[in-house]
């Protein structure tokens, strides 16, 4: 069964442009294998368990491919187990504990899942016109504005997380937990001006996040807070030695996430990366921006996906069609990679974002 629904996905992304709607049956085969019953997302990779990135995913492919039932599972499995903290965040990991009870094992939030959850709910109470969405997505936009939020050379960011990323004079930051359409969606609905100065700050940011010869955002950064130091000092930014110097896992999102923008300005090394492809017939797995090298291994489908849209936003229709063939023949034989095949979905969708 499941070679014959991927079949139908090939022939679907390889006869035209991909349309949200010619991606149901992808859609069907993402529910079938990532999501449980109950609304529970699992991450196969990772010993089955769940994070609130992953709901955050789930829920915003269930408002672009139209699946109000499916969304409304997963919202409730996430309300019901992830959101058990005070401030309306998100616990963001659930799975097997040491004593074989399943139940969060972190409780420590990740700022990109609560912000993706709260901006699914704000794209389905538009979808749907359900006031009850807004009212759930207000509480954690409130949550994020009130306790993740951090000043620094006169800019306004989010935190990665409530605790454990800010320390003394650094500051260690994701560049792909910058989520800058779900800012503006954030700010036709909660503080304005707030999150109007995070969606302009956060561009600012990601632009100087840039580094190597490739100039492509590392998976994570360091911001030096000390006195008298500013953004764009050359100590102001620096790749995270503790996380290394790739990009690649993490910094893949930041592609995706600017494809989202009207008019996305993308780092030069996006158009590097489609000259590796077309010399090299692959996109590498990650790049090395302290050692200026790529990896020998080829990236999965959902990297795929993300250049497929990123070269579609830039103009060069020829080369998406390409890369979003690759994606859906490497989305076939791919087994129980969920975090892909959501990029391949977000990717897929995302004009209706």
């Amino acid at each position: 069964m499941k070679s014959i629904i991927w079949a139908v996905i090939f022939f679907i992304i390889t006869c035209g442009t991909v349309h949200a709607e010619d991606m149901q049956s992808l859609w069907e085969q993402y529910k079938s294998t990532f999501i449980q019953h109950d609304g529970r997302i699992i991450d196969k990779w990772q010993d089955s368990i769940s994070h609130s990135e992953g709901q955050g995913y789930g829920m915003l492919n269930s408002v672009l491919y139209n699946d109000k039932v499916t969304f409304d599972t997963i919202w409730q499995w996430t309300k019901n187990n992830l959101q058990t903290r005070k401030d309306n965040l998100f616990a963001w990991s659930w799975g097997r504990r040491h004593n074989d009870e399943w139940g969060v094992i972190d409780y420590n939030n990740a700022a990109d899942g609560d912000i993706l959850i709260a901006y699914a709910l704000v794209k389905a109470s538009a979808k749907w016109d359900n006031a009850n969405y807004k009212t759930d997505a207000l509480k954690i936009i409130e949550g994020i504005r009130k306790n993740l939020s951090i000043n620094w050379d006169n800019r306004t960011f989010i935190l990665p997380a409530y605790y454990g990323f800010n320390k003394e004079d650094r500051l260690r930051i994701n560049p792909s937990y910058l989520i800058f359409s779900a800012y503006k969606s954030f700010s036709e609905v909660d503080d304005k001006p707030f999150w109007e100065k995070v969606y302009k700050d956060s561009l600012y940011l990601i632009e100087k996040c840039y580094m190597g010869k490739l100039k492509l955002p590392p998976d994570w950064v360091v911001l030096n807070m000390s006195p008298n130091i500013s953004i764009g000092d050359k100590t102001g930014i620096s790749i995270d030695e503790k996380k290394g110097a790739l990009s690649g896992y993490e910094a893949v999102r930041v592609i995706l996430y600017l494809s989202w923008e009207k008019n996305p300005k993308f780092p030069d090394g996006v158009n590097e990366i489609f000259k590796i492809y077309e010399k090299l017939d692959y996109i590498p797995l990650y790049v090395d921006l302290l050692k200026n090298s790529i990896s020998l291994d080829d990236a999965p489908s959902g990297f795929y996906a993300v250049y497929a849209r990123a070269a579609e936003k830039t103009g060069n229709k020829v080369l998406s069609q390409k890369l979003f063939e690759e994606a859906a023949k490497k989305s076939a034989v791919e087994k129980d990679n969920y975090y892909s095949l959501s990029l391949v979905l977000l990717a897929a969708g995302s004009n209706d974002l």
